[in-house]
């Protein structure tokens, strides 16, 4: 999607006249610009103009608006992707949207990438609202060299919009089919439940020792042996989204003896962010910004709400892996909305309206604030809690 389209109305760009301030110095600039007599009678319909009578006796009609006599050359264009825009948004709570990024996508393409929330972007097609050479002429330098600097996948993977990234087309569609093998078919209907290959009388053998690994405990592990310790849901069920963003929290959607879950889990792990320099700020630079595991940070508690409205709209049973000792309550993080994303995740349990459930793992542990947002309380209809004998909570 290129954007809106703004086209040139032909007939006037090839006889519209300039009015000096001062028709011999023009770099002092201009007043108007006008059609003569003769023009205006061949082409008003193209414009709106008033009369203008110089001194001199000379007719000028000062263009008020360029209409142009072809359909769609103005604000149509942009009146058109308003009502996109508005019956997008609107589809999103309606039933189930995504978006496919196979091309580059301005403007309000973009927008509706991120209207539609869900969106996977193919790793050498970029989101973004102007193109960077609009931008060097606008800074007055060249500062950006490409597209794919100002919204490829390394901007918008670890920004939240983006939820998978795809090397091609075929792999994007491939996601796009299994992604709606976890949905229901349509709003309100019944999930589709599979026939698990995976036992659902087998045991967890994925027992965490000093610290719980989260996808080993959402979906099994290989020991050094070569034998794998089978997790909390089906093998191979798992798939991740937002892996490159706020990466203390770990999101995704997976199938419990063949029943579509949504999942989110901790990192234990301290995890480095990567803060990318602005070329537009030459005192800018790149900068890796250590996140401590367990703790929610602006990013990843605005994840973990997302992912609750997420998994909400495609009707999903909710499986909260607990292991948070808390909220990280610094000026900076104040700065940048924590409270508003914890309160975001507090209304999105509230709202949940299939089953939730709370477990905290073994050798995992639920603290303070981060217990409160997402005690069964919240929603007592839909929440249940438990918790490993060994857990500290």
């Amino acid at each position: 999607n290129s954007g809106a389209r703004i086209g040139i109305a032909d007939e006037v760009k090839s006889c519209f006249r300039v009015g000096w301030t001062d028709d011999s110095s023009p770099e002092r600039g201009f007043g108007y610009i006008y059609l003569t007599d003769e023009d205006h009678d061949r082409i008003s319909s193209s414009v709106i103009a008033h009369k203008m009578q110089l001194d001199s006796g000379e007719i000028r009609w000062v263009i008020d608006s360029v209409v142009g006599k072809e359909d769609g050359l103005g604000v149509e264009n942009l009146h058109g992707s308003a009502a996109i825009a508005s019956a997008y948004s609107r589809a999103y709570e309606e039933t189930f949207t995504l978006t496919f990024v196979t091309g580059r996508t301005v403007g309000i393409g973009a927008y509706l990438a991120r209207l539609g929330i869900r969106c996977i972007q193919r790793n050498d097609q970029p989101i973004i609202l102007t193109g960077f050479s609009a931008l060097n002429k606008l800074l007055g330098r060249e500062v950006y060299s490409s597209h794919m600097q100002l919204g490829g996948p390394k901007i918008m993977a670890t920004n939240g919009v983006v939820h998978l990234t795809v090397p091609d087309d075929l792999e994007g569609v491939s996601n796009i089919l299994r992604w709606l093998s976890y949905v229901p078919a349509n709003i309100g209907g019944p999930l589709p439940i599979t026939k698990s290959l995976d036992p659902i009388d087998r045991p967890v053998a994925y027992i965490p020792e000093n610290t719980c690994d989260p996808r080993a405990a959402i979906s099994g592990i290989d020991d050094s042996q070569g034998k794998w310790l089978g997790g909390m849901f089906d093998k191979d069920s798992f798939v991740e989204t937002f892996e490159g963003w706020a990466k203390t929290v770990v999101t995704g959607r997976a199938k419990l003896g063949g029943i579509p879950v949504g999942v989110i889990a901790v990192e234990t792990q301290t995890m480095m962010q990567l803060v990318p320099a602005d070329p537009g700020q030459p005192d800018s630079h790149e900068r890796s910004v250590p996140r401590a595991g367990q703790v929610w940070f602006p990013d990843s508690a605005t994840k973990t709400a997302q992912a609750m409205l997420d998994f909400n709209r495609e009707g999903l049973p909710l499986f909260i892996l607990a292991n948070w000792r808390g909220f990280s309550g610094g000026q900076r993080d104040l700065f940048e909305g924590i409270l508003q994303a914890g309160s975001t995740i507090v209304e999105n349990l509230r709202t949940y309206n299939q089953p939730a459930f709370v477990y905290i793992p073994k050798a995992a542990e639920l603290r303070g604030g981060a217990w409160v947002v997402i005690d069964s309380k919240i929603n007592p209809d839909r929440i249940e809690c438990y918790a490993e004998r060994t857990a500290k909570g």
